[in-house]
């Protein structure tokens, strides 16, 4: 009756210091991940340091090792990518883009989660990935969280700058969730119209 006792609570002690960590890992990754956001709303040509970007995805990876199974840190470690493609380092894995990859694990471990399906589409948009999976993904997070406000923003963005190149029923979806936007926050839409001025 004792060795069993022990290896269930050394089992429980493992899960715990794994939570820990994990923990510890995922909040320097939000920081940093803040600290960039923050930068760039203050100054459209800051750039994120190669080695400070380097740890960040260190310490994502970290989080994921400990917590494998966590849609959520499998996000953060997709938005570390993200930034590193916006700035022009392409990180691949086997020729396959380690961002798209990062967003289609986050999707299969919440399906039904409509930030993931909008960043991806996102992130097909930022490799000028213009396809059925782009589409798809837009149609999801929209089916599953139109009245999300980044599903609204990302949509907005990507319907004003992809005008003229997107299907009908796609391009209006879009501007449905660009009067959303308008109507529930205003100053965001305005922002963006300003940033992506139509044609």
């Amino acid at each position: 009756m004792v060795l069993p006792g022990i290896v269930l609570l050394a089992a429980a002690f493992n899960t715990a210091w794994n939570l820990v960590q994990s923990e510890v890992w995922r909040s320097q990754t939000e920081v940093f991940l803040n600290h960039w956001e923050t930068e760039t709303n203050e100054d459209a040509g800051f750039t994120v340091d190669k080695e400070e970007w380097q740890l960040t995805l260190a310490g994502a990876d970290n989080a994921l090792e400990n917590m494998p199974g966590s849609p959520d840190l499998q996000m953060l470690r997709a938005k570390v990518l993200d930034r590193g493609v916006k700035n022009g380092w392409s990180v691949t894995d086997s020729g396959e883009p380690m961002e798209l990859d990062a967003w289609q694990q986050a999707i299969v471990l919440r399906p039904g989660w409509p930030y993931s399906w909008s960043s991806y589409a996102l992130a097909r948009a930022q490799r000028s990935l213009i396809d059925q999976p782009f589409e798809l993904a837009l149609v999801r997070a929209d089916q599953l969280g139109p009245w999300e406000q980044q599903v609204m923003e990302n949509a907005t963005i990507l319907g004003r700058y992809y005008r003229g190149w997107l299907n009908e029923p796609l391009q209006h979806m879009l501007d449905q969730s660009q009067q959303r936007l308008t109507k529930i926050y205003p100053y965001r839409a305005k922002q963006i119209e300003r940033q992506y001025p139509l044609p």
